[in-house]
């Protein structure tokens, strides 16, 4: 990045800079040294989306930090670029996309710089396959949904319809297809989640990306080749196409109903019908869902099964356990025709409950909400008529139970966990599996625990709204009623808030970031949405039959889910239960995208370079971006005080400044800053024509500041400061009287202190033109140790947040700003940060524990010139 610094600097073109070059270099790097300690405490967040670009960020700033520091050392610290482009490198290894890794997302090492285990999507991988020949070992190349497909048919000989797979490499070939990838990456580069009509647009922006782009002959050749190989040009066999993206249905991640599936599909829609499938991936439910779960696009290339339709009688959703009760029973729920209306919860099925500890027997059958039939008619495939007598009949017999739970008993054996399968029984009553998943049940029972007799109280004290229906995930939720009467309504969905509707639309899986619960009058404990708030620990109560009518729009409930109960207002007792489990709930935490990021952190955070005098203290060394910040800022420093005091000055001549504080301090004119009449080689506070400079001498020299005299040190802070000493050669170089310097000018003050072992740096404009006024302020370092020295860092920190400074704290380290206020407010700060500089001399060492903090900053802001006499009476 920066090879023309190699050139430039070759011995025998090394040229001395100009004092106005070497501080521009200078102010540069301490314009990128504050960039990149702002882009560390930002990312530290791990933000998700936001992350990468703030890591990205920080790269620059250390490239930036770099060539200054290489630039003002006349080529002296070259190796420290080759530092941070093998610093960088480490990074690109750890965030490199993870698609055909065989750990996949559970992978135990995210901070792996070399993998062998990862491999690329190139030829080796087919276009196609045959359901018939793969099973879960080409997981990765078709999905874990088509793989599980190909096991059940090849291993456990269960029926399963006859189709295709169309791999990752397809779905690659068309991201790499006209730059659309970075396109697209383009679209999400910086979005807010919790704005959904932002994600609503963005999603739309990029599945027009894709439609607008025209498809490669090549793809379209591919896609029909396959048909024509598995079911005959002449067939027309019509097929339902299905998303199997590498991840979805795994052991943490469902995306249960998030991307589209279309069904009865004839060769000549299917091309369109498989685009339609893959850019499902950028549906707002989607990018939502793997935003919330901390998951990257990028580990998730797109496959696609395309499967033989089913003329159904009957289809649904079986469960080898139930994920709510913890009871050892099979549920089957049960639709007659296709099962896609029960799925996305637009209806209450009927319910087969069987127990297994008793050759599966029947001891429980709900006859399901409503009945329905398929209408072209209606906007969701469903209308919806009044109960009957045929109604009731139970879509499945005994038999039909009897195999459905034979085959659930076989694949959950299998896979040994508790499995989530959908099933269909066909014109002739042959039954055959759709899918099959691992089984989603975050939260234990027991993690919601109230006393039978408290809940007893919280019914007579509280009005209960709502005291029916199904739990379809557990938890307590309190919030104001949202209610969607349109799906449209969502755009303007208020965080925190409870969704209210007719029916569990899989549409609400884009809130459920900023939901607090649901409640729908209609909808499954087996459907997709139900399935997704189980995984995020979001509460769920359906089938209320009248929720909507009940609950009133903007007023203020809690719900309970396990007990199906709403109540009128806060109940403040299960508020508190509900916080304690969701401090240990993070489920982020426990994500992909914060373990990879936790992996970054370490080439990113870790200090290693924490003693300048040490001779590892060199760019060889530097091992995070930590490391290289923190060896520029010191080496920078050292170079311009060795400048100062040793180069003469091409601005003009350089000023000892005489006044009552015992400081040495030099003042270089900048121009208009000191009186043109000066014949001497020192300057009087009089003779000073910045008005910044003078504000902050004001500050320092306000009566009662103790810049020299006794300290009040115990045992430890005294040994700190003696073996301080005896590890520093150059302590004579960082006394009290050795060089700071001030460049000014009429309106501007650049102000760099060295005091003792701590380094201050100002720098302030001040002018009639307030959107150009500013104040940077630096503090670092100190001579006892770690943990003080970090309390004195916290008290200033405190100090310059109450006067509405921008303030990033990290360990010894202070960085502050404050912008755009009026030359006044500007001067007024400056003395105040001239009297916290004299305050806060050698308070490191005195502040022996957390209440010496308080007991300064409450003194400090109440005037007082030298608070830390107050530690007096603290100790006595």
């Amino acid at each position: 990045m920066f090879k023309f610094l190699k050139i430039l600097f070759t011995p025998r073109s090394k040229s001395k800079l100009t004092f106005k070059k070497k501080f521009q270099q200078f102010q540069g790097l301490l314009a990128s040294n504050d960039e990149a300690h702002k882009y560390m405490s930002e990312i530290k967040i791990f933000s998700k989306a936001f992350a990468n670009n703030i890591y990205g960020n920080l790269i620059d700033s250390a490239y930036d930090i770099a060539k200054h520091l290489v630039i003002l050392s006349s080529g002296k610290y070259q190796q420290l670029i080759t530092r941070t482009e093998e610093i960088e490198e480490k990074g690109n290894q750890i965030l490199s996309p993870r698609i055909l890794c065989p750990e996949g997302w559970d992978c135990p090492d995210y901070n792996c710089q070399v993998c062998d285990k990862v491999k690329k999507i190139d030829d080796n991988i087919p276009y196609y396959y045959s359901l018939n020949e793969v099973e879960d070992e080409q997981s990765l190349e078709i999905g874990t949904k088509m793989s599980h497909l190909g096991e059940i048919k090849r291993k456990l000989q269960i029926p399963v319809p006859d189709g295709f797979c169309l791999t990752v490499r397809l779905f690659e070939d068309i991201m790499i297809d006209r730059d659309l990838r970075k396109r697209k990456d383009e679209i999400f580069y910086d979005i807010d989640f919790d704005d959904i009509k932002q994600v609503t647009k963005a999603c739309q922006e990029a599945q027009e990306l894709f439609i607008s782009t025209p498809i490669p002959n090549h793809i379209k050749e591919i896609i029909l080749d396959a048909y024509d190989k598995y079911f005959g040009i002449s067939n027309n066999v019509l097929v339902s196409v299905r998303s199997s993206a590498i991840g979805e249905d795994s052991a943490n991640y469902s995306f249960a109903g998030l991307h589209f599936s279309a069904l009865n599909v004839s060769r000549e829609n299917l091309v369109d019908a498989v685009y339609e499938v893959l850019i499902s991936k950028y549906s707002p439910q989607s990018v939502v869902y793997r935003y919330i779960s901390g998951l990257r696009d990028e580990d998730m290339p797109m496959s696609v099964g395309c499967l033989k339709m089913v003329n159904a009688k009957a289809a649904g959703v079986m469960f080898t356990t139930d994920p709510i009760h913890k009871k050892d029973v099979l549920i089957i729920n049960a639709v007659k025709g296709l099962g896609t209306v029960a799925v996305s919860g637009r209806v209450s099925p009927q319910s087969f409950i069987l127990d297994k500890q008793n050759n599966f027997n029947l001891i429980g059958f709900t006859p399901g909400v409503q009945d329905y039939k398929e209408s072209p008619k209606s906007t969701d495939g469903v209308e919806k008529i009044k109960l009957d007598n045929k109604s009731v009949i139970p879509c499945l017999n005994e038999n039909q139970l009897k195999e459905l739970a034979d085959y659930a008993t076989r694949i959950r054996n299998h896979y040994g966990y508790d499995q989530d399968i959908e099933w269909v029984i066909d014109e002739n009553d042959k039954i055959m599996i759709l899918q099959a998943r691992q089984l989603q049940s975050k939260r234990k029972k027991e993690d919601i625990f109230i006393d039978k007799d408290e809940l007893k109280i919280l019914d007579r004290k509280y009005k209960i709204l709502i005291n029916h229906g199904d739990c379809a995930s557990t938890g307590i939720a309190t919030g104001k009623v949202f209610v969607v009467n349109n799906i449209k309504d969502i755009n303007d969905f208020p965080k925190g808030s409870i969704v209210v509707s007719k029916k569990n639309l899989p549409e609400f899986t884009s809130l459920i970031h900023k939901a607090s619960g649901f409640i729908t009058d209609v909808g499954s404990t087996t459907g997709h949405l139900s399935i997704i708030a189980r995984e995020q620990n979001t509460p769920v109560i359906t089938n209320t039959l009248n929720g909507t009518d009940i609950l009133n729009n903007g007023s203020e409930v809690t719900m309970f889910a396990d007990e199906c109960k709403v109540f009128e207002g806060r109940v403040d007792k299960l508020i508190e239960v509900s916080d304690k489990i969701k401090e240990s709930d993070n489920l982020f935490l426990k994500s992909p995208l914060y373990r990879l990021w936790h992996g970054v952190s370490k080439i990113v955070f870790k200090l290693n370079l924490t003693n300048p005098n040490s001779a590892k203290f060199s760019p060889e060394y530097c091992q995070t971006f930590h490391d290289v910040i923190r060896f520029a800022h010191e080496v920078s420093m050292k170079e311009m005080f060795a400048f100062y005091e040793t180069a003469r000055m091409d601005s003009g001549k350089t000023f000892k400044l005489k006044f009552e504080v015992p400081l040495n301090i030099y003042v270089i004119d900048l121009g208009g800053g000191i009186k043109n009449d000066i014949i001497n080689n020192s300057v009087r506070v009089d003779e000073i024509l910045s008005l910044p400079f003078l504000s902050l001498i004001k500050g320092m020299t306000t009566p009662g500041i103790e810049w020299g005299g006794p300290l009040s040190i115990d045992a430890k802070g005294f040994l700190n400061i003696m073996m301080t000493n005896l590890s520093d050669p150059h302590k004579a170089e960082r006394d009290i009287g050795s060089r700071s310097y001030a460049l000014i000018s009429d309106n501007y003050v650049n102000f760099f202190s060295r005091l003792g072992y701590h380094f201050s740096r100002l720098d302030s404009l001040a002018s009639n033109e307030v959107n150009n006024n500013y104040i940077n302020f630096h503090f670092r370092g100190g001579a006892a140790d770690q943990v003080r020295k970090e309390r004195r860092a916290k008290a200033i920190t405190r100090i310059l947040e109450s006067l509405h400074f921008t303030v990033i704290h990290r360990g010894d380290t202070v960085i502050s700003n404050i912008r755009k206020i009026h030359e006044e407010d500007i001067h007024r700060l400056l003395q105040e940060i001239g009297r916290l500089m004299g305050a806060v001399r050698n308070t490191d060492v005195t502040m022996l524990t957390d209440n010496h903090v308080d007991v300064f900053v409450e003194g400090f802001l109440e005037g007082e010139a030298a608070p830390v006499k107050r530690f007096y009476k603290l100790e006595n």
